[in-house]
């Protein structure tokens, strides 16, 4: 047994004496006030040995990058205080070097200085993120650390996402109480990653806060403040939005990217026939139909939705830039974190002091809608590109760029808090960035995998607990199909108010899409008990009797919703429907005359008049009617219908002829025996022989032959 096996083992032991101490004064009946906080601290102590004893395991010879890491920083002594010391002598340094006039040497010292930047600032992160259980001490260093104004914002922030992925690895209330005293920064990133980091914490170590009551008595504090918790709020609705990231990349790829190809293709072709033919180069105006085109491809409503999604801050430029996470710059895990800088060592090329680089400026570096971890990749794709293709890009782009500061502005102007938003926005992007494509990703627990169930965790459900903020968000799950958790939160709601019957409605269409239909009709009965003549829940309510097969009740719904919508071919058609499933052939067909008539296109009754007049022996009728049927698009049900008739007429020759069609649409004789065996005992009540069947289905497969 090594030291350290024996330290856990002693710890252990004492703690348990504790523990037999506890129980032994319990049950003797004696009075302790302190018995709770002994408790709390027991279990506080077993957590905390349990994470010691994993990590002494696992760093002898654990290949996962944070032990990698921890046994390489074993061998640097630099204290956080250090890195505090040399990266202001750095900041001074480069201070100094601004005043020097020989632009060649200039240029030369600052890349030097900025190369140490930033090797410092990645030892740096590292440190902090291997670093130990933090003591007292450390506890001041790092608060000291984040509120140094003389200390250059970009290192804060990598400081402060060390914090947080030290985190991710081990609990740990002095870096939380780092996390929440950040929360109260001036700084508009410093305060974005702080709350981000805090509540994803809340969500990973919910069992532990209880046993920490000065971080909640921290986080009571916080919460008092209403930009706090709007602040909270926000960031869970942005976590809940990261979950589309992979929706959205995948319909990027397979449907709008493609229709672009086909539509450029398909303008370019045009074009040049057109400059073959000495017409001017305007493009727009020598084809105005092309617009049309862009309307009936469906390209343009899939642009618009794009769009949409870019305004509200949907994670649209991930499927762009995942590609593009292959330089060198990516292999640091720091690099992951780190905001983005134009002083950036290999961006003096395209970031030189002369400022002609206001254009690239204003198009990405300021730009809200790409996070940091994409304007790197954007910057260093720049640089593959020859310098004078560069110069011709930028130059495309310079008569945009004032366009998008004016956007900016108004944006501003019209959201105060939209620099925040954005922040935090960029921030998450940053994180799914990390967990989804850095190279050592299976190395972490990915936090883009916690549940969404904010409302089970006792540590954040008191923040958003608000009716406002429960509306917000589970509006927003409801609108992003994230049904189970909306349903959760409107379940709340409707604890808290039973008389809304928007709500109602909600917690039944939930349940529906969850497919609890029983649920789902309960809800919806609720809701029209509250708001009666409500066409939308009497046409879910019909739908849903239907669905259980009670046709009677069915129709007694459907014919409350044609009064309040008259004439409507759906509400008719399934009126139809149910009469048709309650045997009541003669109003059946009535109702679907009355569909027919109705339609202009005609066709949407075919098949249940058809079948319908076949049932009622109107063989005449089913007949006329499959004719028209087959003249369409007809598939294996309306062929095998339309044989039956010629069976029940007598032609027989007809009838193999339509059943012989009928097995060609899917070549699967088992599923043609199947469906045919289904309407045996009609067949039969309407006088066919049921000696006939076996000779029939021979018959059917040599005439398929």
């Amino acid at each position: 047994m090594n030291t350290q096996d024996w330290k856990i083992s002693e710890t252990l032991s004492e703690l348990e004496t504790n523990y037999k101490f506890m129980l032994h004064y319990l049950f003797e009946g004696v009075e302790d006030p302190e018995r709770e906080n002994v408790y709390r601290n027991l279990l506080r102590s077993l957590y905390e040995l349990t994470d010691d004893s994993a990590d002494e395991l696992l760093k002898l010879e654990s290949p996962n990058i944070f032990f990698e890491k921890l046994r390489t920083n074993a061998l640097r002594s630099d204290s956080i205080t250090d890195y505090h010391s040399q990266l202001k002598d750095i900041i001074d340094s480069i201070a100094l070097v601004d005043l020097l006039e020989n632009r060649e040497e200039k240029t030369s010292r600052k890349r030097e200085l900025s190369v140490k930047r930033e090797r410092i600032g990645s030892d740096m992160f590292y440190a902090v993120y291997v670093s130990p259980r933090a003591e007292d001490k450390d506890l001041k260093d790092y608060l000291s650390f984040i509120s140094n104004i003389d200390l250059p914002v970009r290192e804060n922030n990598i400081f402060l996402s060390a914090i947080t992925l030290s985190l991710f690895h081990r609990f740990d209330a002095k870096k939380i109480q780092v996390l929440m005293q950040a929360v109260t920064s001036d700084n508009i990133q410093l305060r974005a990653r702080a709350i981000v980091g805090l509540v994803v914490m809340m969500q990973m170590y919910d069992v532990r806060w209880p046993l920490y009551p000065e971080l909640q008595t921290q986080l009571d504090a916080l919460s008092e403040k209403p930009d706090f918790r709007k602040s909270v709020l926000r960031t869970i609705i942005q976590l809940i939005r990261s979950r589309e990231t992979e929706q959205i990349t995948k319909k990027i790829k397979e449907e709008i990217l493609p229709e672009m190809m086909k539509f450029n293709n398909l303008a370019g072709r045009k074009l040049n026939m057109d400059e073959l033919m000495g017409g001017d180069s305007d493009f727009s105006e020598k084809n105005p139909e092309w617009q049309k085109e862009l309307e009936e491809s469906g390209l343009g409503k899939k642009l618009q939705e794009y769009s949409n999604l870019q305004m509200e801050g949907a994670d649209v430029f991930h499927s762009t830039f995942s590609s593009l996470k292959h330089f060198p710059f990516f292999s640091e895990i720091s690099n992951w974190f780190l905001p983005f800088d134009p002083s950036y060592s290999e961006f003096s090329i395209l970031f030189p002091e002369n400022n002609t680089s206001d254009l690239l400026k204003a198009a990405v570096v300021d730009s809200g809608h790409m996070c940091n971890s994409d304007k790197y990749s954007f910057c260093f794709s720049l640089l593959q590109i020859p310098a004078a293709q560069r110069e011709m890009m930028l130059g495309r782009m310079g008569a945009e760029s004032e366009e998008i500061k004016q956007l900016q502005k108004e944006a501003q102007e019209m959201n105060p808090t939209a620099d925040e938003e954005v922040a935090s926005n960029q921030y998450i992007q940053d994180l799914y960035r990390f967990f989804k494509l850095n190279p050592y990703k299976n190395n972490f627990y990915d936090i883009f995998k916690l549940s969404l169930n904010f409302y089970d965790k006792k540590s954040i459900a008191p923040l958003i607990s608000d009716i406002d903020s429960m509306k917000k968000i589970a509006l927003y799950c409801f609108e992003k199909n994230n049904f189970s958790e909306a349903l959760d939160i409107f379940n709340r709601l409707i604890a808290i108010d039973d008389q809304s019957e928007d709500i109602w409605q909600k917690i039944g269409y939930c349940r529906q899409m969850l497919n609890n239909l029983d649920g789902a009709l309960e809800a919806y009965l609720q809701a029209d008990l509250l708001k009666p003549n409500n066409s939308w829940i009497i046409k879910r309510i019909a739908q849903l009797y239907r669905t259980q097969k009670k046709p009677d009740l069915s129709l007694d719904y459907y014919k409350k919703a044609a009064k309040l919508t008259p004439d409507n071919i759906n509400i008719e058609l399934n009126i139809g429907h149910c009469y048709l499933e309650l045997n009541d052939y003669e109003q059946a067909l009535n109702t679907y005359f009355k569909v027919e008539l109705l339609d202009s296109k005609g066709t949407k009754a075919q098949r249940p008049i058809a079948w319908t007049a076949f049932l009622m022996k109107k063989y005449d009728t089913a007949l006329k009617y499959y004719k028209q049927i087959l003249s369409g698009k007809p598939n294996v049900h309306d062929y095998l219908n339309a044989g039956h008739v010629e069976l029940c007429i007598g032609n027989k020759k007809e009838a193999i002829e339509h059943y012989k069609n009928a097995l060609y649409q899917d070549n699967d004789f088992e599923l043609f025996q199947m469906l045919f065996d289904a309407d045996k005992a009609t067949l039969v009540d309407h006088g066919v022989n049921e000696q006939l069947f076996p000779f029939l289905f021979d018959q059917v497969k040599y005439a398929a032959k």
